[in-house]
């Protein structure tokens, strides 16, 4: 499940167990990483439909054979590789740079719509204040990122902490619903019309936008999760009981 952009891809980079027996009480033992063509017999996908707009996917692996020679890194030892490209991904996640994008194109939205009274929305202290927090913290994931990718000098297998890559992708995915949330309320109600409609605003991006950042909370682990990694990683904190 939730296998994003399937329609463009040429390969799937897949997980697999590859000796159960290795297992036993430890579930990442016995974990491979292959590279599965999309080509290959016994593969299909089904599209998955979300809120967010964009679907995601279904894959299925009907007796799907691949050579050795696909095999990402040692046999067995694919948990690594997996939760180091989780790391990555949890960095990546949220960029400023949209979040950004909608900010300005509110702002001047503001700046140049009046309220019943005449009086230019851009000069309502509550509306500068929504503003302000958004460019605010938006610049905070901005340096949080440029620290984290500036941090990756060390080896090439390393990538960033569990704990840093956690933090970024708490604080950034957060941010971002809160951002588009707060520039939906200078837009007013119209603003959750989505793209197309009649009356929709800037194009209904911000809405589509808030919408979309929903999904990233538990795309590549849940903040909850990523809250008990900070805690045990960073602070020394024991394991959540579940």
């Amino acid at each position: 499940m939730w296998t994003s952009l399937i329609q463009y891809a040429d390969y799937v980079w897949l997980a697999v167990r590859t000796n159960p027996e290795s297992s036993g009480a430890k579930k990442h033992r016995g974990i491979s990483v292959l590279i599965v063509p999309t080509t290959a017999e016994g593969f299909s996908w089904t599209p998955v439909h979300t809120m967010a707009g964009p679907d995601t996917s279904a894959t299925y692996y009907s007796d799907v054979r691949v050579p050795v020679a696909n095999r990402v890194g040692e046999e067995n030892a694919g948990w690594k590789l997996v939760t180091n490209q989780l790391n990555h991904e949890r960095v990546a996640l949220v960029s400023p740079a949209p979040i950004f994008g909608c900010l300005r194109e509110v702002r001047e939205w503001a700046q140049n719509t009046k309220d019943a009274g005449g009086t230019r929305l851009i000069d309502s202290e509550w509306v500068q204040l929504n503003l302000a927090r958004v460019h605010a913290k938006a610049e905070v994931l901005k340096l949080i990122n440029w620290e984290l990718a500036s941090s990756q000098s060390g080896p090439k297998d390393a990538g960033p902490s569990p704990a840093d890559a956690s933090a970024a992708k708490v604080f950034g995915t957060e941010l971002a619903t809160e951002a588009y949330r707060l520039l939906m309320e200078v837009l007013g109600t119209a603003a959750t019309l989505r793209q197309n409609s009649p009356g929709a605003l800037l194009r209904g991006r911000v809405e589509r936008m808030h919408r979309a950042c929903l999904i990233l909370t538990f795309g590549g682990g849940t903040n909850e999760v990523q809250r008990d990694i900070i805690g045990m990683v960073a602070l020394g904190l024991p394991r959540a009981n579940r």
